[in-house]
């Protein structure tokens, strides 16, 4: 029994260590979503402001500031569905396709 104490408890702090390597991988996953979600609205203002006050075309800059937007949209929202963990499907019973006739 002693040896199966000891690797339950081995199996245990390595468990510890997997799940506090993964934390601190999801720590800086998340702050670097946070940076390029800032990032992104300041570079396309920037873009259109050098677009409106250097070259003088508003058009254009609006053009830059709305495409800016849907880039912006479209990493908030995939960083937003990336950050949601997935359902456990522990068994094959929990899955429903619905009636099957």
């Amino acid at each position: 029994m002693g040896k199966a104490r000891r690797a339950e408890k081995k199996a245990r702090k390595e468990d510890r260590s997997l799940e506090a390597e993964d934390t601190v991988r999801q720590i800086k996953a998340a702050r670097r979503r946070r940076i390029v979600l800032l990032v992104v609205p300041v570079v396309t203002l920037a873009a259109a402001a050098v677009c409106l006050w250097e070259f003088d075309l508003a058009q254009v800059a609006g053009a830059v500031m709305l495409g800016g937007f849907v880039v912006w949209l479209m990493l908030l929202l995939g960083f937003l569905g990336s950050s949601i963990p997935p359902r456990g499907r522990s068994r094959a019973g929990s899955i429903d396709f619905g009636s099957r006739r």
